[in-house]
């Protein structure tokens, strides 16, 4: 009982400081994000997630781990401006300019942004048609339960759809990013999703891939992959 409490102790410290330093890291660099993410990945993302999460017009949408609105703009105009959609980020650096990029009839019509956790998301039960995120798995301490987190927002029948990083060895990332994790093996991903109790759930590798150059010139080129699912519907009585 003792070890099981200070392991439970741990893992409560551990996640603080990972949020605390990724807090730091993306309240730094929030004023120029949008030009450094260009630099690692294109808007084909985007469009393979929206895709995955099967967003339309008339949908509530969850954009976790939403940083500057990248992701959250391009459901907005997914959804024909019909619908509504709430943006939750850790930073509220990264939320302000979130709110500039948006601009003022967005945010008082369709969109709403929320400070908030991955693994703790400031959102009810059952609440979303579609959640999705981008490259928001390798910053959390327990990327397991960020997916326990989308798939308990999410109503009967929606889908969510995340998109991040395969398995690498480009430590640099840690150091100069605030990464916490080095991608993800695939099938690790797949039975994650299934857990939090989705189906149809799909793993599969994006058109593009997320480029970088370290501070000190080194290269790379990380494969870049799509997960989604779907909650099941409840069983119709006979």
């Amino acid at each position: 009982m003792r070890k099981s409490r200070q392991g439970r102790r741990r893992r409560t410290h551990g996640s603080v400081r990972v949020r605390a330093r990724a807090r730091k890291y993306f309240a730094a660099v929030a004023s120029r994000w949008d030009r450094m993410r260009e630099d690692f990945f294109d808007e084909t993302v985007a469009d393979s997630i929206l895709k995955a999460s099967d967003v339309k017009p008339g949908n509530t949408v969850v954009d976790v781990g939403c940083g500057t609105g990248f992701l959250t703009r391009e459901a907005v105009m997914q959804m024909q401006g019909i619908g509504r959609v709430v943006g939750v980020d850790l930073s509220p650096s990264m939320l302000e300019k979130a709110e500039d990029n948006l601009g003022k009839p967005a945010l008082h019509g369709s969109v709403e942004f929320r400070v908030g956790d991955a693994e703790n998301i400031p959102v009810q039960d059952d609440f979303a048609d579609a959640v999705v995120g981008n490259m928001i798995l390798h910053h959390c301490a327990r990327p397991k339960q960020a997916v326990l987190e989308m798939a308990r927002i999410l109503k009967e029948g929606g889908r969510v759809a995340v998109a991040d990083l395969e398995k690498h060895n480009e430590r640099w990332l840690r150091e100069e990013m605030a990464d916490r994790w080095l991608g993800f093996d695939l099938a690790k991903v797949k039975k994650w999703f299934q857990d939090a109790g989705l189906e149809s759930v799909k793993v599969e590798l994006a058109r593009t891939k997320c480029c970088g150059i370290s501070l000190h010139g080194r290269k790379a080129e990380i494969g870049i992959f799509v997960a989604s699912g779907s909650k099941p519907k409840p069983m119709a009585r006979l």
